[in-house]
């Protein structure tokens, strides 16, 4: 009797584990990646602005070799920001909200904040470096230099900076589109962007989106 009551309970165990995984696919899980970053910037809530990432978020970490070898011949979309940024923390749950509406398999995200230069202009007008940038940033400077606007300040368009939020969308090498900031109508990063601006950066993006996964749509979120 004892002995089928030992078996009845393992039964009983194997069928939950089994019933478990089948209401959760593998698919549905969030990899590290995508816990990693929603931990990173829900974090900050209560000091910056306030962001709610779901736990799907299409997020990957990358390097700067990762995000150079893309640029080189990847397909694929890039966002370049931080979490203590408060146009990127008003901007990206927009962002996440468009890749997960399409079959984009995955977001590049990476950091450059570390890795930037830091210029000025001294008081006879010569351009001083106060902080080398690292080499590859100088590499992805070279790269984006087409969607790149000028430093700010120095008075010279043809030096390049990176500034954040940027999102760069990627065809087989060929960057295809871009996105630097939020809206032209926001000049508070503090001030939550509205329905119809949430909704007008989304189009930027799921455009961009679509340009990289060679879709195009008549109208409607998604494809």
């Amino acid at each position: 009797m004892k002995k089928l009551l030992i078996g009845l309970l393992c039964l009983v165990v194997i069928i939950g584990i089994s019933t478990s995984c089948t209401l959760t696919p593998i698919e549905d899980v969030p990899s590290d990646d995508e816990t990693t970053f929603k931990n990173e910037y829900e974090s900050l809530n209560g000091e910056r602005l306030d962001v709610s990432i779901p736990e799907k978020n299409k997020m990957k970490y990358a390097t700067a070799e990762e995000v150079l070898a893309l640029l080189e011949d990847g397909t694929g979309v890039i966002y370049f920001g931080f979490p203590e940024c408060p146009w990127c923390r008003n901007m990206v749950s927009v962002l996440i909200e468009s890749a997960l509406d399409t079959e984009l398999e995955n977001i590049l995200y990476f950091n450059a904040l570390s890795i930037r230069d830091t210029k000025h202009l001294d008081e006879n007008g010569t351009i001083v470096t106060d902080h080398e940038g690292s080499s590859e940033y100088y590499e992805l400077l070279e790269k984006l230099s087409s969607v790149l606007g000028p430093y700010e300040g120095l008075n010279d368009d043809t030096i390049k900076r990176l500034y954040f939020p940027t999102v760069v969308f990627v065809k087989e090498g060929t960057i295809v589109g871009s996105h630097i900031g939020t809206l032209d109508s926001q000049s508070d990063p503090s001030i939550v962007l509205d329905t119809d601006q949430k909704e007008e950066l989304y189009q930027i993006y799921i455009n961009g989106i679509q340009q990289v996964l060679g879709m195009s749509c008549e109208s409607g979120k998604t494809c």
